[in-house]
């Protein structure tokens, strides 16, 4: 199997105050709309986000829990500065992780976590670790 696009579906009322978030904040562009389901892309990447309503005449119910959405960028300082800066609370302050990320979180309309970092050296303990699964 060779994946050429990867899609996230979120379960949730919210459909239009998602839609805004990721395309204000991101950058998403939106490709589908109707009354039940939105479908955005992002800009230069071949992923995308979509948003469902949990219950629909047609198709299963689900309201799924314990979902982290992640984007890497170039520059998570700036990142963090431009959403501070538009109003947007951030649920996990800026912060070096000892297994090699700059990151800091924000929740979208539904809840769910958008965990944004850049890649950083990791500590020599987590180097360690990474270093035991290529053996």
């Amino acid at each position: 199997m060779q994946i050429r696009r990867l899609d996230i579906t979120i379960s949730t009322d919210k459909l239009a105050e998602s839609k805004e978030f990721y395309m204000k904040y991101f950058n998403f562009k939106l490709v589908f709309e109707n009354d039940w389901y939105i479908e955005l892309i992002a800009p230069d990447l071949s992923a995308g986000i979509s948003f469902t309503r949990p219950q629909r005449d047609a198709g299963e119910f689900f309201r799924g829990a314990g979902v982290i959405v992640s984007f890497e960028v170039d520059d998570v300082d700036a990142e963090c500065r431009r959403l501070k800066a538009a109003g947007v609370e951030l649920c996990q302050e800026l912060q070096d992780k000892p297994w090699g990320e700059r990151s800091f979180v924000v929740n979208d309309p539904s809840g769910v976590h958008v965990y944004i970092y850049k890649s950083i050296p990791a500590t020599p303990e987590y180097q360690e670790i990474y270093q035991s699964f290529k053996k």
